[in-house]
Order: structure tokens, then sequence, then C-alpha cells
């Protein structure tokens, strides 16, 4: 099977490289990409572990950006580590990230929330702070019942303490990776709306700055909903990618291999970016 959307610890997920590839190897994944929000700081673990199970490996990314108010998730493959560039680029995105959890922090304390940057430092495992660190030290101290409540009520779009990435459009994150030299695909598009016209908008406007693909397997989605971004990714000429987006997370309820991408979603993949034709 293959797996190109898996988050760790360098992120927002509950796994190490080390870990997760090893779970993967257990579950039988032959191709996986770890994909960590706005870093690449869990790669050279990955790959190494990974290499020495027999896995292909993939460098990956995923950047969170804001589109009229929407979160908009890119995601990157074959990602060259090297490129001074696109380093400054991921320097960049964290401290836009730090910068939001800052005012996040702020708006939670006005309603009665206090968490502090020590206590979010502690809760990550890794250098980027998330809101699902957020979200856990909330249930922690009795704020919320579940995670799902923690976004609802604080975090997610419309939660009270809720900041956009207002700084990062999805084509500048597209830009990013192209100009670094990886293939491109937008992530769990269903996920971003359920309005298809505006799915289609926001494709249509990507492929413009060079988008690839569309993520079309999913943990979360359907059978229908894979069908459907498939043929909206035929009849908008890009290709397709898929991934279970595992973080590992105690009331996660998806699994490494979910979403059940098949082999032949890799290979087409692999021979595109191998083409040239990046």
């Amino acid at each position: 099977m293959v797996d190109m959307h898996l988050h760790t610890t360098a992120s927002d997920g509950a796994l190490s490289p080390t870990e997760l590839v090893e779970k993967a190897y257990e579950k039988g994944i032959k191709v996986l990409s770890i994909t960590d929000h706005d870093t690449v700081d869990g790669l050279e673990e990955g790959r190494k572990r990974a290499r020495e199970l027999g896995i292909e490996f993939i460098n990956g990314i995923e950047i969170s950006c804001d589109w009229l108010g929407k979160e908009v998730h890119i995601l990157g493959y074959f990602i060259n580590c090297d490129d001074e560039k696109f380093q400054s680029e991921i320097k960049a995105l964290r401290d836009i990230r730090e910068k939001r959890n800052e005012k996040m922090l702020e708006k939670l304390e006005k309603n009665g929330i206090y968490i502090t940057l020590e206590e979010l430092q502690e809760e990550a495992k890794g250098d980027i702070l998330s809101r699902s660190h957020m979200a856990n030290i909330i249930m922690r101290k009795g704020y919320a019942y579940s995670k799902k409540e923690a976004f609802s009520r604080y975090l997610g779009q419309h939660g009270i303490a809720y900041v956009p990435k207002s700084n990062l459009t999805p084509d500048r994150a597209v830009r990013i990776i192209k100009e670094n030299g990886g293939l491109v695909s937008l992530a769990h598009p269903k996920l971003i709306t359920r309005d298809r016209g505006q799915i289609l908008k926001i494709v249509n406007g990507l492929k413009k700055e060079g988008l690839d693909a569309l993520e079309a397997y999913h943990g979360k989605f359907e059978i229908n909903d894979v069908k459907y971004y498939i043929e909206l990714a035929k009849e908008t000429g890009l290709l397709w990618t898929g991934g279970s987006d595992f973080h590992g997370n105690e009331r996660d309820v998806i699994e490494i291999g979910d979403g059940e991408v098949p082999m032949y979603v890799y290979e087409s993949l692999l021979i595109y970016y191998e083409g040239g034709r990046i």
C-alpha cells in the first residue's frame, strides 16, 4: 500500500519519524511520505529508517494557508531539503505560525482560558507549535471534553480564538514548492469546503501557478468522494495523490493506510516527476 500523507512529532503528530515508519512497515506500507506542517525537520530521520526497512520514502511537506477565510493545505512531494532558498521560506512560515499562536493565546486569555507559551512548547515534541497542541491543553484543563469541541468552540474557523494565516496564500505555497523542484497537490479538498464550485475555483486558480495534482484519496473520504475528485483531476488536467492524514493522536480515528491508496497512484506521480514535466 501507499500512504503519502503522514505527520510526526516534528509538527503535530504523536509518533516520532522512526516510530511512524516502523508502524507503517508493520501495516505493510511500501511507499510513504512524511508531510509535516510547515517543516521538513523529520524527513532525514524518517528516510533513514525507511531505507533500513526497505520502504520507498518521499520527502514531503504540508503548507498551511488561508484563502478567503478558509483553510487550504498544500502538499509538496520530492522536496529538495538542501535548497537554501526553500529553507529560508520554511523559516518564514514558522515565523508566521509563531505570531499566529501568540495572537490565539491572547484571544484565549481574553475569554478566560489561560495557556502560556511555555505550556505550549512543553506540549509540542518538535519545534512546530500548533492548534492541535493547544487543543490538547484545553482538554486537559477541562475547557473542552473533546478535540472536536476544542476546535469548534475555540480554535477552528468559527472559534472565538481563531486567527487566519492571512500572510500566506495557497498560490504562494504552490510557488515555494515549484521553485524547489517539487510536485504540488491540493490536500483534502473536501475538508476545505463542501461547495464544489469554490473547489473548482481554487483548483483552476492554483493550476495557473503550477498545481500538479489533487488529493483524491484520504482517510476521511468515502468512495464517492474518491470518484468525484479523480474525475475532477481528469477534467482539469491534473494527477491525483492520496494518503491517510495520520496524526496518531488518541482521539484521531484515522490509521496509517486509511484511504487505501493503490500503488498505481505513486507510480503515475513518479513517471510524471521523473519525466521532467515539473
